[in-house]
């Protein structure tokens, strides 16, 4: 399934999530969500000597994982060039970079056999534009397989339509993150002063949305931007992409919320569409893992980072992208 979580995972929250596996609490914790610590040990491969009895050689560079309550091995063998963090870094990351600014954690835990582990932080009771409610999180999510770097995104959520993009103003999807090198300490004391300065993204983002809500758009304007940021590495549209900007164009219109006028619509089309219709496998879970992880996050990201500075340059790429395949057409 593509929730990935195992046996050994366990994901705390305050209510039931898609996956129906949510251990529900009423406050999520460290100890509810990650009731372990990962332990460095060395590596041993057994080999037999000359007389034929088995022996146990220490492997000289690589080590691994292992977790405190089961001692069974988390993530990959590295080397020495790898500096894995620990449940108590992760967890010290949200106290002192959230520092005094009020939060709560709706949901935390580990995915892939603890290999993967995160936490999404509500920070703010949101804000209305137009009559549609945004509610802010923070996401922090880290690995033990070298998949990811210690990361903080900004997740805004709205309420109306049960959209979810990535978007901080300042630096893409991402607030910050530190590297699993030897220099770990000193790029989580980074990532610890990134989260400390997001206070004013949200603010940010709000006045953001005002004024795309102040701007007129029409509903060929609206198909027009969906098309160049859906197209925006293609030379010509494909049937796939005029699929795509013909739906997004009827929920510039009808989508929850929506009522064609605005740039907000189109940017509300886009991110609906995004989060509930883009993945056509059968397979529900799919739709939650791209839009939360795979192309569609990447696609809402982009949408909401560049949103205001990239307008004019994505409807003029759409242009040109559906007019292409008018004249293919005729």
């Amino acid at each position: 399934m593509s929730h990935k979580i195992e046996q050994r995972d366990i994901q705390a929250g305050i209510f039931q999530a898609w996956h129906g596996l949510t251990t529900v609490v009423d406050e999520v914790t460290r100890e509810n969500s990650m009731p372990h610590e990962v332990v460095e040990s060395p590596i041993f491969y057994k080999k037999q000597d000359v007389f034929g009895q088995d022996v146990y050689i220490e492997d000289p560079e690589y080590k691994i994982l292992l977790a405190s309550d089961d001692w069974l091995s988390v993530g990959q063998p590295y080397a020495s060039s790898y500096q894995p963090s620990s449940i108590a870094m992760f967890w010290d990351v949200i106290k002192k970079g959230m520092g005094s600014t009020p939060y709560q954690i709706v949901s935390a835990g580990t995915v892939d056999n603890r290999q993967k582990i995160f936490a999404s932080l509500k920070v703010t009771e949101g804000f209305e534009v137009a009559g549609r409610e945004f509610k802010d999180y923070i996401t922090i999510l880290d690995s033990f397989d070298k998949s990811t770097a210690l990361t903080a995104k900004y997740l805004n959520f709205c309420t109306v339509c049960n959209n979810t993009f990535m978007a901080t103003l300042n630096a893409g999807a991402e607030i910050g993150k530190a590297k699993h090198t030897q220099m770990l300490e000193v790029n989580v004391a980074r990532l610890i002063d990134a989260i400390d300065q997001f206070a004013g993204t949200s603010n940010k983002f709000k006045a953001m949305l005002q004024r795309a809500y102040e701007k007129p758009c029409s509903r060929d304007e609206a198909k027009a931007w969906a098309a160049g940021i859906q197209g925006r590495n293609m030379t010509e549209a494909t049937n796939g992409l005029i699929q795509k900007v013909a739906r997004i164009g009827e929920l510039f219109e009808s989508g929850r919320g929506n009522v064609g006028q605005t740039r907000l619509d189109a940017f509300q089309a886009l991110t609906e569409f995004e989060t509930h219709e883009s993945s056509n496998r059968k397979d529900p879970s799919a739709q939650s893992y791209t839009s939360n992880w795979g192309a569609s996050a990447a696609t809402k990201g982009l949408a909401a980072s560049r949103f205001e500075s990239d307008w004019d340059t994505n409807v003029k790429r759409g242009e040109k992208l559906l007019t292409s395949n008018l004249a293919l057409a005729n």
